[in-house]
């Protein structure tokens, strides 16, 4: 593959959404998995984003390496991995209101002397005893 011109330039990098561009849930798009492969092997740079609060980025890699993508895990940056950055940077102590399936991308966060709040796709933590603490 070569590199394209747009509109007078040259493409140096893909970002590529995840869940519902490549994927759904347990489900490859058709043609995603050869797509993705010849963007990889063109002398673009190729990343991939997605916004899901629902896993951690250890178990999404795990889900699109099962359905037969070659992508690696240091490839990928979530919204979580945003949200751990940021949390990391201003040396935060969150509450985290988050499916179970994600808490371990803040493994190692104090969760003492709380003074922040990260909220994900959590339905299960949405009750009036977690949103009174967070609005404290």
């Amino acid at each position: 593959m070569t590199t394209r011109v747009v509109t007078g330039c040259r493409l140096k990098a893909v970002l590529v959404d995840l869940s519902g561009t490549i994927h759904v849930e347990d489900y490859a798009i058709p043609g995603a998995i050869q797509a993705i492969q010849r963007l990889k092997d063109s002398s673009l740079d190729v990343k991939f984003v997605t916004n899901t609060t629902k896993e951690s980025k250890n178990r999404l890699h795990e889900r699109i390496h099962r359905l037969g993508f070659n992508i690696q895990k240091n490839e990928i940056f979530t919204s979580l991995t945003a949200a751990r950055n940021l949390v990391d940077e201003q040396k935060l102590r969150p509450m985290l209101l988050l499916e179970d399936e994600a808490l371990e991308d803040f493994e190692g966060i104090s969760q003492e002397n709380l003074n922040s709040v990260v909220v994900g796709l959590a339905p299960g933590c949405f009750n009036y005893e977690k949103l009174n603490v967070a609005f404290r």
